[in-house]
């Protein structure tokens, strides 16, 4: 849920609250927040504000340092009990997130985002997550456009910024436009997310896309055959 949706110009938060609650159950309700030792009305006053509408009662909270989220990967342990993040945005702490989900450390995760353009929301949209302001979530993306995520998302031990991890993403994303899908980079980041990619390469791909977008010619190496898509749309076709 976004902030804006949640707040409503002030009008919202008791009834939006009372929803979330409702969804991820019974306290003690565990915060995870960007520094606990911030957590104040001078530092971090949004986060302390959505915590004393989500919980109301401070006997029912648990708040912790979203880092905290990392050791349970490396201790191969599992939260049964829902955790609420408040806010993410640093790069480090929304990949700390994504791994804790992507290792099946976490059995439920609320997250309120600060703005809707927030790369954490793209990333709960290409993960299929619920939004509980409008109860639905965002269609899975094309399956040929996965395929091509997953592509991009081969070359990131290379990295996506030059070499064939660039040229994977430029050539792709124009074979693509070709075929009528759009050079937005949220629809490619949507996949990307989706196929298993980072927030650290997702700010590249991001980068590239909107560069393209705006009329930027990137000059790379040709990895693939120009007739791409029809390759991949007949190997898709293989596999059903």
């Amino acid at each position: 849920m976004v902030r804006e949706d949640w707040g409503q110009h002030g009008t919202a938060m008791i009834p939006q609250s009372a929803v979330i609650r409702d969804w991820i159950g019974e306290p003690p309700y565990l915060f995870a927040v960007t520094d606990t030792k911030k957590f104040n009305h001078n530092d971090r006053g949004a986060d302390i504000e959505a915590a004393d509408f989500i919980a109301p009662e401070k006997t029912d909270r648990i708040v912790f340092d979203i880092p905290e989220l990392g050791s349970l990967e490396r201790e191969d342990k599992v939260i049964d009990h829902a955790v609420v993040v408040l806010h993410p945005y640093e790069q480090r702490e929304l990949e700390t997130i994504r791994r804790a989900v992507e290792a099946d450390s976490i059995g439920k995760l609320f997250v309120l985002i600060w703005s809707r353009y927030d790369m954490v929301r793209t990333w709960l949209d290409g993960l299929g997550a619920l939004n509980l302001h409008t109860r639905e979530a965002r269609p899975a993306s094309d399956p040929l456009l996965l395929s091509a995520a997953e592509m991009i998302r081969d070359h990131d031990y290379n990295g996506l910024s030059s070499g064939r991890g660039k040229d994977a993403v430029v050539q792709l994303v124009r074979a693509f436009a070709v075929e009528g899908y759009p050079v937005e980079p949220e629809t490619w980041l949507r996949a990307y997310f989706a196929v298993g990619g980072s927030f650290r390469h997702a700010e590249l791909i991001e980068k590239l896309v909107k560069e393209m977008k705006a009329g930027t010619r990137h000059r790379v190496k040709p990895r693939y055959r120009d007739n791409i898509v029809e390759i991949m749309r007949e190997q898709l076709a293989a596999k059903q």
